[in-house]
């Protein structure tokens, strides 16, 4: 029985026995799903008589499961090393705790051993040691609260499957509808995944780049971007982001952190980018807005799909969105039209102490004569659609569309640089309201 100093450090919490069972349950599971997929892949072979569109079909579906079963094995082989890694965290913490119990049990021994005047006089002599005990304790039980969360985010993303969301868009742009599933994620170079981590170590530039692809979360793109506009605001995003090693010692993914969540879902582990996501062009190219992106949707049980429909991360508000981010809800200002001057105000004031903002367009967002790469242009505001603040004086108001273009008027097919600066009446006439965030 432990002494009564041994009971200020408790055990930290977890079941060894349990958590490599799990783990071995979880390495034959991907046995058991590799031969499943294997009999799966041989099965065609055997229908060679069949023919016809229905046998075509049978062999799209199979392909689409293949891909299915190859991601489940891969993920709870993935999941049972997360657990074997934090097995052995969890028995060196315990380790460590039963050496500081043994430690307070001997202080323990030790003090009461000595005569009555003697305890007193050295009585603060003890409390230190049993401060620098208490030190210990708590640095080794912060290290494993903080792997129980790497632990708990890794678990999600390799058993994670973003929810199905077919939509018929036209991808590669020949004019022709395209079945797709907005859901669909790819990995990420080694190239990709330096290059983010190069750019996070100098926020002085910007983070990232905007490039909306076909995922409704125009909110959450421009919101990152509006923090992207200041330097204080890239110091922010990055400190949200760790770069996670495999065994090599090379970046395999990221930890996304949302103070906005509870603390149990707020890290996200991101190793691959939504497929038609963010920079999803002809040449794409992941960046730190596509991790984001990737763990913001991650974090919906509804994947890509609409946020009041399905709970997803598609058409959302922007300040629940700041409040995911930061941890704080924006402020939304309305445009009412009686309130122009005070919005006017507000947007530059917002600005000027480097405040993150966007604006929503209206649904009855129309044509805007504006000042887009150097020159007058015509262009279409997209309505309901959230824009980027990145200016704003007495003059006009300077805004960056998500998409990273904005289309001439006209229906023309052309488009201007994705940054543009337009009058206040223009602003008022197109757009519905601001919402002003805050950097921690």
């Amino acid at each position: 029985m432990h002494s009564p100093f041994a009971v200020l450090f408790p055990q930290p919490p977890g079941d060894l026995g349990s958590i490599w069972s799990c783990q071995n349950e979880l390495r034959n599971q991907s046995r058991d799903v590799r031969s499943l997929r294997n009999d799966i892949s041989q099965l065609a072979s055997t229908l060679t008589a069949w023919k016809g569109e229905a046998k075509r079909a049978f062999i799209r579906s199979k392909n689409d499961e293949l891909t299915e079963l190859a991601n489940w094995e891969d993920g709870t082989l993935q999941a049972a090393d997360a657990l074997k890694s934090y097995y052995f965290k969890l028995e060196e913490a315990k380790q460590k705790v039963d050496s500081i119990r043994g430690q307070a049990d001997d202080l323990w021994d030790e003090f009461w051993a000595l005569p009555f005047l003697d305890r007193i006089a050295h009585r603060e002599d003890y409390e230190a040691k049993l401060r620098e005990l208490k030190a210990s304790y708590d640095d080794a039980t912060a290290t494993l609260s903080d792997e129980a969360l790497n632990t708990a985010a890794s678990l999600r993303e390799a058993l994670y499957f973003t929810p199905k969301d077919r939509n018929h868009i036209d991808i590669d742009g020949d004019g022709k509808l395209d079945d797709v599933d907005l859901g669909d994620t790819r990995m990420m170079s080694q190239q990709e995944l330096e290059d983010i981590h190069k750019r996070l170590q100098d926020p002085s530039k910007p983070l990232f780049n905007i490039e909306q692809g076909h995922i409704g979360d125009c909110h959450l793109l421009s919101t990152l971007n509006a923090y992207n506009q200041t330097e204080e605001g890239r110091k922010y995003l990055a400190s949200l982001v760790t770069p996670h090693y495999n065994a090599q010692g090379k970046i395999d993914g990221y930890f996304v952190d949302f103070p906005g969540y509870e603390r149990n879902e707020k890290r996200v582990f991101v190793q691959d980018v939504m497929a038609y996501g963010d920079t999803a062009g002809k040449s794409p190219q992941a960046d730190l807005a596509s991790i984001f992106e990737k763990a913001f949707i991650q974090s919906h049980p509804g994947g890509t799909k609409g946020r009041l429909t399905h709970g997803g991360a598609s058409a959302s508000l922007s300040t629940i969105t700041m409040q995911n981010i930061s941890g704080t809800p924006g402020n939304i200002i309305p445009n009412i039209g009686l309130n122009h001057g005070d919005l006017r105000y507000r947007t530059i004031d917002a600005i000027k102490w480097g405040h993150p903002i966007v604006a929503e367009s209206s649904p009855f967002a129309g044509d805007a004569n504006v000042t887009a790469d150097g020159s007058q242009e015509n262009i279409t505001i997209a309505s309901s659609h959230v824009y980027t603040v990145a200016a704003a004086d007495e003059n006009g108001v300077t805004l960056i569309n998500p998409w990273g273009h904005n289309d001439r008027s006209g229906n023309t097919g052309k488009s201007t640089g994705a940054t543009f600066t337009m009058s206040w009446e223009q602003f008022y006439a197109n757009f519905g309201d601001i919402t002003i965030g805050t950097i921690p």
